[in-house]
């Protein structure tokens, strides 16, 4: 599963891909730091130990992007359009996650609760997991070239979708 870094990237991709990045400076920290907080928060049910679970789904991101379009969170200007952006935000989140190798069972996400409550897996290894056991032998080093892997591999995307959205200029 991915860090922190690697979804906080994804969600602005993601978002970005529908809220098109503010020009004035105020603005894009706040969509910025909206968006990555909402690429990150699936994994707030480690919490309550249901991690992979009802959170990493297609229904928690529809549930998510409703309460956004309806409290008008400043991640776009339209409420259609901020229903969009929390909702790929939300969901790049369990995508990334299916496409890093799970070692923890339940093996994979519940993507499509509440539909179903099958775990998917690509089975594809794009990102290396990310050690929670801070006992475990190489915890610093395997998390920390996990992290810059997952940089090397999402800030390109999230740059160039910055860019072809036609940001211009901080």
């Amino acid at each position: 599963m991915p860090s922190p870094v690697g979804h906080s990237l994804g969600a602005l991709a993601a978002g970005w891909t529908a809220a098109r990045p503010p020009a004035e400076r105020r603005a894009l920290v706040v969509q910025t730091a909206l968006l990555a907080l909402l690429g990150c928060a699936p994994d707030l049910d480690l919490l309550i130990g249901r991690h992979s679970r009802e959170t990493h789904s297609i229904g928690a991101a529809v549930i998510v992007a409703s309460f956004a379009a309806l409290l008008r969170l400043p991640v776009a200007r339209t409420r259609p359009r901020i229903g969009c952006a929390a909702f790929l935000a939300w969901i790049s989140h369990p995508l990334l996650d299916m496409l890093s190798l799970d070692t923890s069972v339940p093996l994979g996400v519940m993507f499509l609760w509440p539909f179903s409550t099958t775990h998917y897996q690509t089975g594809w290894s794009v990102f290396a997991s990310i050690y929670r056991n801070y006992h475990e032998a190489g915890f610093v080093t395997h998390n920390l070239l996990a992290t810059v892997r997952e940089f090397a591999i999402m800030a390109p995307v999230a740059a160039l979708v910055w860019w072809r959205r036609g940001h211009r200029g901080i």
